[in-house]
């Protein structure tokens, strides 16, 4: 299984400065679960339903990706051999 790092940038040009980095699972499911919820909220805050319906997409993809990326603790289970 591949390494998962999550990298606290300082925004400087287009990549930014990398400050520290980290691949402890629990920051990692907790920085998932944020942004997941940033999403909602952006969903339900959207101001009509195209937004609403663009902020929708974009949950969909992050969930997708992330939960690929940073699967929770009983589907890594479920992949060991």
């Amino acid at each position: 299984m591949t390494t998962v790092i999550l990298t606290l940038q300082y925004p400087r040009g287009l990549k930014g400065l990398p400050i520290a980095t980290t691949s402890n699972i629990s920051a990692l499911h907790f920085f998932k679960h944020t942004v997941l919820e940033d999403w909602q909220r952006k969903i339900k805050e959207a101001s009509d339903e195209s937004e609403a319906l663009l902020y929708s997409l974009e949950y969909q993809r992050l969930k997708t990706a992330l939960h690929i990326f940073i699967p929770e603790e009983s589907s890594r289970d479920e992949e060991a051999p």
